[in-house]
């Protein structure tokens, strides 16, 4: 098995040789984000046409949000204007095209080009996955798989399942997509906005949208007549778990936008400076004795993103080994924080 010195020098190797050649570099990284919108989109668009909506007429329809929710309330809005019913997902999977252009033109002026190149590639591969296990049959298999040969036990057609399923798979690949600095998306550009502006956590923002998503469907749903009060007041519990779930992974998963304060003690002086050459954060030091040694201390103050939490550790115990470090989550920063922009 690999030494740790060994990794950390074969990683500085990696870094120096991607340094030397840039164009090299800027290719990597353009594969790596088609693989990441790749891979999400699959994630989406298989908990999307499995778990989130029906395989077969009549089953129990879990109310999503994001533009997906929109596609949902379209769908519904024109099976209550026309009298079919929609299984196939093409309704949705057309609308969610769509809706997502004038989020595209969004991203690209206010975020990033890089950002709203591959959440575009993202939202076609979506689109494509999710016509795909809709036709295919694979959303009807999946349906009918049961956990045993007992045909009394669950299924993954159960509602309790599906909201479980459902809320694992759309919020891992948000998650995912938000870690390579991209998006699924729809809601997903404007909850990345707000969260990069106000410099907090973005699945919050995703569920107050989403929620008024589901109560609008749900409304529409009692609407049809066919209805009862009680499944839409289920389908409204339901939906919301899984909203909730899915926010609670990205927020898990995320940590572009969590902040972390670290306090360092230390009797190098010097630790301070070697911390701001490292690091785009300034510190507050002030000065205190140990309450045994009765030795002079430096205690510095420092606010870090959490993906920058192991770096400092690392840092701070070269320069001395003996240093104390104490690590506190926050819920909030105000004032100047650096965050590197998104491409």
């Amino acid at each position: 098995m690999m030494s740790k010195k060994r990794r950390q020098r074969w990683k500085k190797q990696i870094e120096n040789f991607m340094f030397d050649h840039y164009r090299l570099k800027a290719v990597l990284d353009y594969l790596l984000g088609f693989l990441v919108a790749t891979v999400s989109a699959v994630i989406f668009a298989f908990g999307f046409s499995c778990f989130v909506t029906p395989s077969v007429p009549g089953d129990f329809v879990l109310a999503t949000g994001g533009i997906a929710g929109f596609t949902q309330i379209i769908a519904l809005t024109l099976e209550l204007i026309t009298g079919k019913v929609f299984i196939d997902n093409t309704i949705q999977s057309i609308a969610y095209t769509a809706l997502n252009v004038p989020l595209l033109v969004f991203s690209f002026m206010k975020i990033g080009k890089r950002f709203s190149f591959f959440t575009m590639v993202n939202v076609i591969l979506t689109s494509i996955f999710i016509s795909f296990f809709s036709q295919s049959g694979i959303a009807k298999e999946v349906a009918d798989f049961n956990f045993s040969t007992n045909l009394s036990t669950a299924s993954l057609s159960t509602p309790i399942v599906r909201v479980l399923f459902a809320g694992i798979t759309t919020g891992l690949a948000s998650a995912l997509a938000y870690t390579a600095g991209i998006s699924c998306g729809g809601i997903d550009i404007i909850t990345y906005y707000v969260g990069a502006k106000k410099s907090t956590q973005v699945g919050r923002y995703g569920v107050i949208i989403n929620v008024s998503l589901v109560i609008t469907y749900s409304l529409l749903k009692l609407a049809d007549g066919q209805t009862s009060i009680i499944y839409s007041l289920f389908s409204i519990i339901f939906s919301v778990i899984y909203i909730m779930e899915a926010g609670l992974i990205i927020d898990a998963i995320n940590l572009r936008n969590k902040k972390i304060e670290i306090q360092i003690i230390t009797e190098k002086e010097h630790m301070a400076e070697v911390m701001i050459a490292y690091f785009p954060h300034s510190a507050t030091i002030s000065e205190g004795k140990g309450a045994y040694s009765k030795a002079k201390k430096y205690i510095m103050w420092m606010v870090v993103s959490s993906s920058e939490v192991k770096h400092v550790v690392s840092v701070a115990k070269k320069v001395d080994e003996h240093v104390f470090i104490a690590v506190t989550p926050l819920k909030q920063v105000y004032g100047n924080f650096f965050i590197k922009p998104v491409r």
